[in-house]
């Protein structure tokens, strides 16, 4: 068996790291010593930066995992389950609650979770997570928060600003390997401890920080008195530092520290019952705002709106005025994007040979905070609504064609900015017939890329949320039922698909129509309706030909034809129906739907008794479902090959694969058909465990059951069985 990856989402250290050996070596001591660890200190301290680079210099302590979970986009308490799965890649079940499944991911594992800027969800979520740990002995907690979450066995370590002179005493940088150390005792503690001793850390301070930063912009540059005085003036806050570097294109040090004298008094002033350690933030970003142009500040207000990075296309669709008199126009954004990159308001990078920006949490919340003061907040989030659906309907049109892999790897870097224009249009009455559209012209990326539990909340909320006879409802409902279907909701699934047959009637939505009808005729299937569910795909593939949605919908009803004639022992006309569905695609350029065929293929040659051939589809078939992240095609295609295995006396191998199909089914909420008292797990575990005994069968189950997914995927795609008489 392949050795199982090491996991984790850490992100990447883009900037040297500096003066921060001492808390470091503390961090690591507290870890320890105790299972949750939380940093404590002011905004913009660097708290984050801390954590992560305690959590890389630990990774190695960590086999099963370092997980970075972003936490600011989360506003409600209950979302923090799904941060969590989101981020090592488990979407949550139905039924199930998200934390839940968290902690059955983590369980029997030894990992390390960051949970960074937690202070908004402290009341809702400390018990949540004290539970989590409670759960899973092998985890460990590392918080980012400006306060403590006040759990027992809780270490919290203050952040403090960087010095900017004089000398620190604290401890050497510490091997991590010490603190984690053979012999630990089952708590989770380490015997050894990490003694002080003398560092110098005077020049990694502030100081050295803006030196630092400042070189990249002038090379050569040496600090002068006036930079510790700057630093000083800053209070040693490495955000505000960094702002204040980044600012040597256009001024001198000494103007720089004129402008802070000037602008501090008004900055910190505050609320009286504004607390010091945010009025200290806001005068960090605020004097770098003041320092803005009047334009860079209306363009950093409009790009708080944007969850996540974006591209120049959406900065000038969302943030620029149309018509005459405009404010902000198209022709000026990019210049004044330019202008927020060299002052670090905006960080500029390149994905894939395409430039994209983003913006700094903190820096987004202080711009959120002047777009409502401008009473922009809502028209601003609106256009950020309309660009994400103009290219949800652009996916929605693009998809049935050549460049699935391409919308697929869009639609995913875009996700954050979708799920926020969601949340706008779903929460205001308003833009809620927007939002049903939205939700509904993802259908093919909830379907086929991996995220049907996700879609299926969207589409919920949406279905409850709107009239029946609103715009895009019909093809919400045929969505939602596919979804739910998969997820084992049968009645559900039944009950969308019904009342979506209705309302495309009513409507003359003949998309819709033909969709609700392979809908049925799915869900007739898990009921042993075969010969009726046949007859449903052929009605389904009528309408599609006959005005309805003839590329992916009229390939699905061919797929399921297929199938059904299958189960039928009509072993002819089901290859015939398939040489439809691949013409079809083939002309198209479709991988998604050709896919399915590959797979429906394989359980034909199966059922011919052809299982070399077989075998090869189902490998094809998963080549092809991996690529586009198709977790139930994926799992559909892993069973098959599991029942090919046994059949070809492979009975270890069968056995694994039963269990790496458990592992997608699980990770991803799928409860698809196969389990049934009739199915392919069934029937093939049942062989397995004939021929090589209990016990042998639960332990090679469980080696593929505990793979991670990717090297899962790519266990049953190894090996050949051999030639076979059938061509692709």
């Amino acid at each position: 068996m392949p050795a199982e990856a090491r996991a984790g989402n850490l992100p990447a250290e883009v900037t040297r790291f500096f003066g921060r050996e001492r808390e470091v070596a503390e961090v690591v001591r507290a870890l320890a010593e105790s299972r949750i660890v939380t940093l404590t200190g002011v905004g913009g301290v660097g708290k984050t930066r801390l954590a992560v680079r305690v959590a890389r210099d630990l990774q190695p302590s960590y086999p099963d995992g370092v997980w970075f979970v972003e936490l600011w986009p989360v506003r409600a308490p209950e979302m923090l389950g799904d941060a969590l799965c989101a981020a090592m890649g488990v979407v949550r079940q139905p039924g199930r609650a998200s934390i839940a499944v968290a902690a059955e991911r983590l369980a029997r594992r030894r990992s390390l979770v960051v949970l960074d800027t937690f202070e908004h969800l402290v009341d809702g979520c400390a018990e949540t997570v004290d539970t989590l740990l409670r759960a899973v002995p092998g985890l460990w907690v590392l918080v980012t928060s400006r306060r403590a979450l006040g759990l027992r066995g809780e270490t919290r370590v203050l952040v403090e600003p960087l010095p900017v002179e004089g000398r620190h005493r604290g401890a050497e940088p510490v091997a991590v390997a010490d603190c984690f150390a053979e012999g630990q005792e089952a708590d989770g503690r380490a015997g050894a401890r990490v003694g002080p001793a003398g560092a110098d850390e005077g020049r990694e301070g502030a100081v050295a920080l803006f030196a630092d930063r400042a070189a990249s912009l002038l090379p050569g540059f040496v600090p002068t008195p006036e930079v510790a005085t700057l630093c000083r003036r800053l209070d040693g806050i490495p955000l505000a530092i960094e702002l204040a570097a980044s600012r040597l294109r256009t001024l001198t040090v000494e103007e720089l520290v004129g402008r802070v004298d000037d602008r501090f008094g008004l900055l910190s002033a505050g609320t009286p019952t504004e607390a010091p350690r945010h009025r200290t933030l806001r005068t960090a970003i605020g004097w770098s705002h003041e320092l803005c142009e009047p334009l860079e500040r209306l363009l950093w207000a409009r790009l708080s709106v944007f969850a996540g990075d974006f591209d120049l296309d959406a900065a000038h669709a969302v943030c620029a005025d149309v018509g005459t008199g405009a404010d902000l126009r198209r022709e000026d954004v990019e210049g004044l994007l330019r202008g927020l990159a060299d002052k670090s308001i905006v960080r500029r990078f390149d994905a894939d040979g395409t430039v994209r920006f983003e913006i700094l949490d903190t820096v987004r919340e202080y711009g959120a905070a002047w777009l409502r003061e401008l009473a922009q907040h809502v028209p601003t989030r609106r256009r950020h609504r309309d660009h994400y659906l103009d290219l949800a309907r652009r996916f929605d049109a693009g998809w049935f064609g050549p460049d699935q892999v391409a919308w697929h790897a869009r639609i995913r870097l875009e996700l954050p900015n979708l799920r926020a224009a969601l949340g706008f249009s779903l929460s205001n009455a308003a833009e809620r017939v927007a939002g049903v559209e939205l939700a509904g012209r993802l259908a093919y990326f909830w379907m086929a890329c991996g995220y049907a539990a996700e879609g299926r909340r969207h589409l919920r909320r949406a279905l409850s949320m709107t009239l029946v006879t609103a715009p895009g409802r019909a093809r919400a409902l045929w969505v939602s039922s596919w979804l739910a279907d998969f997820q084992g909701d049968l009645r559900e699934a039944n009950d969308l698909a019904t009342e979506c047959l209705a309302e495309s009637f009513s409507q003359r939505d003949r998309a819709a129509a033909g969709w609700a009808a392979t809908c049925c005729a799915t869900n007739g299937l898990h009921h042993g309706y075969v010969s009726e569910s046949l007859a449903l795909y052929e009605r389904a593939e009528r309408v599609h030909a006959d005005g309805g949605d003839p590329g992916a919908g009229l390939a699905s009803a061919l797929t399921g034809q297929a199938y059904a004639l299958a189960r039928l022992g009509r072993w002819e006309e089901a290859l015939s129906c398939l040489r439809r569905q691949r013409r079809l695609c083939d002309s198209s350029g479709d991988m998604w739907m050709l896919s399915s065929g590959d797979w429906v293929r394989s359980v034909i040659e199966l059922g011919m008794g052809d299982v070399l051939a077989g075998d090869r589809f189902a490998r094809a078939s998963l080549r092809d479902k991996r690529l586009l992240h198709d977790t139930l095609g994926m799992a559909m295609a892993v069973l098959t090959l599991a029942e090919a295995a046994a059949r070809l006396g492979d009975m270890v191998r069968a056995a694994r694969l039963l269990g790496v199909g458990e592992l997608v089914e699980q990770s991803f909420g799928l409860r698809l058909w196969m389990s049934g008292p009739d199915g392919v797990r069934v029937r093939t575990e049942r062989r397995v465990r004939t021929a090589i005994g209990g016990p042998g069968f639960a332990a090679a189950f469980g080696e593929g059951r505990h793979l991670d997914l990717e090297t899962a995927v790519s266990y049953a795609l190894t090996g050949d069985p051999g030639p076979s008489r059938a061509a692709r």
